[in-house]
């Protein structure tokens, strides 16, 4: 009899809670599945037309979950929200991530199935001496020195690859915490502190530093790059506002969003002098055009999206990984369509993006201790499995060699990848 061993399972349930306790046991049951839901990635996707509200009282309530219950352990498609052929566990994670919500239905991963490889390739780990400083981004020189921020002890760092040894700098403001970095022509080095609401500058040759406060208070800035101009370019996460910083006057200026509490993250500058950047909380794309200071904005389909990082190919479409429901993202301006690419299974909570000079997408994941890349003309991934465990990308560089450099905060060290073939 369909759904017979849940029918069993729950009515054990039952005969042993009486009465009023009942409902009160199973609000604890949704509060743990809740829990659970933030601590389990969902593996696969869920149907993108099914209604929760199994009862159809317009709301995802405690009687939606009694039903689902009932039918544990079958096959009953209207309750397989995972799409895996038997209602189990993760469908009650599922379930619980809608509980209360009166949009009842799940919203798919919608994207493409594409060609996956699989490989090796060894990490070999630098580690920093310093206990928490939590390095978070990097980026290379033309020597093929790694720079990076220490977020955690308060310091920009630099990494001497072939001596293994460090050159680190503490900065002048105290609880700076800085957060990304990039090089200008010159070779000096910029950096967000989000703490301080700063951008910094250190000049390797004489060793100075010096800071650039941003006009609007706690607007948490991150993300850099510069135009053609040299211009500097950043987001204030935390202020809803794009920034750009000119080397020459040292003066900054703002441009504001409409949208409140956007989240902002990623910045690239295209071919055009175009400014591109996410808001995370919104699922939309933005595009600021320098000249006019106009702030345009694109809705990506939702449905469970979050974006991690965004970079740019040569032909100019904007690439992005979506960490909540594992896919790469890939928004043409040309004619404004997204179209979504499934990563393996395998490829947990991918995060990190840095697209590389012949427009392989580079993917790291925050859970998989995996690297995978990306082609776009070949339409196929190609998933490196790392030689240990316990890796969790934040950033990635990619060198003239092609070897790919990342940082590990939570490990407090900095890997350098290398395959066959990478």
């Amino acid at each position: 009899m369909p759904g017979a061993g849940g029918h069993i399972w729950w009515s054990t349930i039952l005969g042993e809670i009486g009465g009023a306790a009942v409902e009160a046991a199973m609000h604890r049951i949704i509060i743990y599945l809740v829990f659970a839901v933030l601590l389990l990635p969902i593996e696969g996707k869920a149907q993108s037309d099914v209604d929760i509200d199994f009862d159809d009282n317009g709301v995802v309530d405690l009687r939606d979950f009694l039903a689902l219950a009932e039918a544990f352990g079958s096959t009953q498609s209207q309750f397989d929200l995972h799409v895996d052929g038997v209602v189990d566990f993760r469908d009650f994670l599922i379930f619980s991530s809608a509980y209360g919500r009166r949009d009842t239905s799940v919203a798919e991963a919608i994207g493409e199935r594409v060609d996956a490889q699989e490989a090796s390739a060894q990490i070999d780990f630098f580690e920093l001496s310093a206990l928490g400083a939590r390095p978070n981004d990097l980026v290379l020189d033309s020597q093929g020195r790694v720079w990076f921020t220490e977020i955690g002890s308060n310091r920009i760092g630099r990494l001497d690859p072939f001596t293994g040894t460090f050159f680190r700098v503490s900065l002048n403001t105290p609880g700076g915490q800085p957060h990304s970095i990039i090089i200008d022509g010159q070779g000096r080095i910029w950096f967000t502190e989000i703490g301080a609401n700063r951008i910094g500058r250190f000049d390797p040759f004489s060793d100075e530093i010096h800071s650039f406060t941003i006009p609007t208070p706690g607007s948490r800035p991150k993300s850099l790059g510069f135009d053609k101009q040299g211009i500097l370019w950043f987001v204030e996460s935390a202020g809803d506002r794009i920034g750009r910083l000119d080397p020459l006057t040292e003066s900054i200026e703002e441009f504001s969003l409409s949208e409140k509490d956007a989240d902002l993250c990623g910045l690239q500058v295209d071919k055009d002098g175009q400014v591109w950047f996410a808001e995370r909380a919104h699922g939309r794309l933005g595009k600021v055009d320098p000249g006019s200071g106009q702030i345009t904005t694109f809705l990506l389909p939702n449905g469970g999206l979050k974006v991690g990082q965004i970079g740019l190919d040569s032909d100019g479409r904007v690439w992005f990984t979506d960490t909540g429901l594992g896919r790469l993202g890939m928004f043409d301006p040309a004619n404004g369509r997204t179209r979504f690419f499934l990563l393996p299974d395998n490829m947990k909570r991918p995060h990190a993006l840095k697209v590389d000079l012949n427009d392989r997408i580079w993917i790291g994941g925050e859970e998989s201790d995996r690297l995978a890349n990306f082609s776009f003309e070949d339409r196929r991934f190609l998933v490196y499995e790392l030689s240990e465990a316990g890796v969790a990308i934040e950033n990635l560089a990619i060198d003239r060699t092609g070897v790919v450099w990342v940082v590990d905060p939570a490990g407090n060290r900095i890997g350098r990848i290398e395959a066959p073939g990478l």
